[in-house]
């Protein structure tokens, strides 16, 4: 193994921070474009050449509806986009088959095999590994020329959070039973919010209390 400094490190102790201005996400939900609770993430992959951030890193939990096992994984982070409202990660281009098939992520293995598994994963064609490739070794700048590590399209729903569509309000109706939706209105009606600074609206109460009832299963 080599000593050389690690061209990608886990942000947490590595002495960079997430810059001003951008959201720290680790800590944040991860959920499918229909709502549906995937995990959290743990934790987020720096690039210490670049000054970027590459991958999260992903703790997937047991689900019964998407078919996934509690395991860690790496994806890369141009494939997420932000919901900063909800403080809500969506993946709306990843499958649960892709999430299943990514290897599990072991902190010490963050060289070109692993890089190149993943995006296998995600459908690139063009990552086979070279023979002479050893494990601690790091891939090429040309490497990340992908979309997929494109930090540009985690904020693609920013601006809009403040212009809920009816078409979104649809979506966050469907994420809901009609027994919970019914429950919480419930709530809400017997227990609004009394901040005048700045007062929630129902639709607003009701994702809260989504959260809260996905944090507790």
């Amino acid at each position: 193994m080599s000593n050389k400094v690690k061209r990608l490190q886990e942000l947490r102790g590595s002495g960079y921070e997430v810059a001003k201005g951008q959201p720290d996400i680790r800590g944040w939900e991860v959920r499918d474009p229909n709502g549906q609770l995937i995990g959290k993430v743990h934790e987020l992959i720096f690039d210490s050449r670049a000054n970027k951030v590459r991958y999260m890193i992903i703790n997937v939990n047991d689900s019964k509806e998407l078919q996934l096992e509690k395991r860690t994984v790496m994806v890369p982070i141009g494939l997420a986009v932000l919901e900063p409202k909800n403080d809500d990660v969506i993946l709306p281009n990843v499958t649960p088959f892709q999430l299943r098939a990514l290897p599990k992520y072991h902190k010490d293995d963050l060289g070109t095999k692993a890089e190149r598994a993943i995006s296998t994963v995600f459908g690139r064609a063009d990552t086979k590994v070279p023979a002479t490739v050893t494990d601690d070794e790091d891939v090429d700048e040309d490497f990340y020329n992908n979309e997929m590590f494109n930090e540009n399209n985690m904020y693609s729903r920013r601006g809009n959070s403040a212009n809920t569509t009816n078409s979104d309000k649809r979506q966050d109706a469907r994420r809901l039973s009609d027994a919970e939706a019914a429950s919480l209105k419930k709530d809400a009606e017997i227990y609004p919010n009394g901040n005048s600074i700045n007062p929630e609206t129902e639709e607003e109460y009701l994702r809260r209390r989504r959260r809260e009832n996905d944090r507790k299963d």
